[in-house]
């Protein structure tokens, strides 16, 4: 009779279980993307001719059930492109678990966050420039009447190319946008202090930032400004911000500034390198707009101006006209330069003062409805300019000019199939060499 009992007990609790299960099946939705990087030839780097191989894979997992999301992300380098000693990295490198119900979120792992536009607080990934500021830890974040309000606390991780060290970081923001939407008003706090004893990382620091925005109808204003505290350091760095944008019938009109004295925490002069190589004289956890134009053409991005955000003002405009229906031309020049030495507001093309200037103009259209066509040309110059010490060494580092023209067409096949073909050419002129060459490149 026992045993009848035990029998019928187990097979109510194996049915209860599968119905459970069945259910919990059917609530639960599994998501997910791969992308695989590969490349295996040679390029030439600063004069150098070397080999360019590497294997990257990286799967992403989201599993959603209720308000509960559980993400992950696994890596896969053999090598990697940035530091290629990286090999038979084979890891679960991303994971964090999420509760999100109206107007409150909660994430405990890893997260990124970017408030207002970057000058305060970013934690942003680039995996194509080898960055990765993000945080192991916290972060809440609540809506309720018009306010939102974040809090975060977590750790970076030291990467292998040494633009990011391990360091505890801590902030809050409150923000309150004003009834019916047309301005919001922000103010940031945010907190750095060391690893544990014995491992690279940062001065504890103190960040604060206020932004204003509003929107018209055809007008938007954005400032934004911050302000560091350096533990030890007595001189004042901070950072300002503004862009504003017009649009009216087929013209439309963007034009932003930047004035950006951030700590340095390596001496010597910026060093060169992708945009982010810059991060490792700044704190990672700042990323300002770099006020030029951010996407131009593949041989113009490989000579890119790099920004010293520790010392560097600059402007931008931008114009774009609809000439009809789906032909658009957009016109775009920028300039910036050092300017501490000389307490400027406005960016200098004197010499001494590492001026950058550029012009970039592109139209795009579709002819067709089945073919889009694009077609640009840009200038720019950059010099770099090094002063060291107490004036004694003066020179040019650095003094490039180069110009590039090129267009490109994305032919629609059938539904799913489609063919891209870009063409470009340019030439360098190192000024300094008294040399010039000639580049180009096809993409398929």
């Amino acid at each position: 009779m026992k045993a009848l009992r035990f029998v019928i007990l187990t097979a109510i609790v194996a049915a209860l279980g599968l119905t459970a299960a069945s259910s919990f099946a059917e609530d639960v939705n599994i998501q997910g993307s791969n992308e695989m990087r590969w490349a295996d030839g040679r390029e030439v780097l600063g004069g150098n001719d070397r080999v360019k191989r590497y294997f990257e894979d990286r799967l992403n997992l989201n599993m959603y059930y209720g308000n509960l999301r559980v993400g992950s992300r696994f890596t896969l380098l053999q090598p990697s492109e940035f530091g290629e000693y990286q090999t038979d990295v084979n890891t679960l490198d991303k994971r964090f678990i999420e509760y999100s119900n109206s107007g409150v979120d909660l994430r405990v792992g890893n997260f990124y966050s970017v408030w207002g536009r970057g000058l305060g607080l970013a934690l942003i990934e680039d995996i194509l420039q080898g960055f990765d500021s993000g945080l192991d830890g916290m972060h809440g974040h609540v809506e309720l009447a018009g306010f939102e309000i974040d809090g975060l606390a977590g750790r970076s991780e030291a990467d292998y190319l040494g633009q990011v060290r391990e360091a505890q970081v801590s902030a809050g923001q409150v923000s309150y946008r004003y009834p019916g939407g047309t301005s919001v008003i922000g103010l940031q706090g945010m907190l750095v202090t060391p690893a544990e004893e014995g491992i690279l990382s940062y001065d504890e620091s103190r960040t604060w930032a206020g932004n204003y925005g509003w929107d018209g109808r055809s007008v938007s204003l954005w400032a934004e400004y911050a302000v560091e505290d350096i533990e030890g350091i007595d001189d004042r760095h901070d950072a300002v911000y503004a862009s504003a944008s017009w649009f009216g019938g087929n013209l439309s009109l963007f034009a932003d500034f930047k004035r950006y004295h951030y700590y340095r925490y390596s001496g010597g002069t910026s060093s060169p390198g992708s945009a982010y190589a810059a991060s490792i004289d700044i704190l990672p956890f700042h990323s300002p707009p770099i006020v030029q134009r951010e996407f131009t053409s593949p041989l113009f991005s490989k000579h890119p101006h790099i920004v010293r955000f520790d010392d560097e003002v600059g402007a931008q405009i931008e114009a774009s006209y609809n000439i009809s229906g789906s032909n658009t031309i957009t016109a775009n020049y920028s300039q910036s330069s050092s300017f501490y030495e000389e307490d400027l507001w406005i960016p200098s093309i004197d010499e001494v003062n590492s001026p950058y200037r550029q012009v970039f103009v592109e139209y795009t259209g579709y002819p067709t409805m089945d073919l889009y066509v694009s077609a640009w040309g840009g200038l720019d110059e950059d010099l770099v300019y090094t002063i060291e010490g107490d004036g004694a060494v003066r020179a040019r580092t650095s003094w490039l000019r180069r110009s590039v023209l090129g267009g490109g067409g994305d032919y629609q096949l059938a539904d799913d199939w489609s063919l891209k073909v870009q063409a470009e050419g340019g030439i360098v002129e190192d000024v300094i060499k008294e040399a010039s060459s000639i580049e180009s490149i096809t993409i398929i």
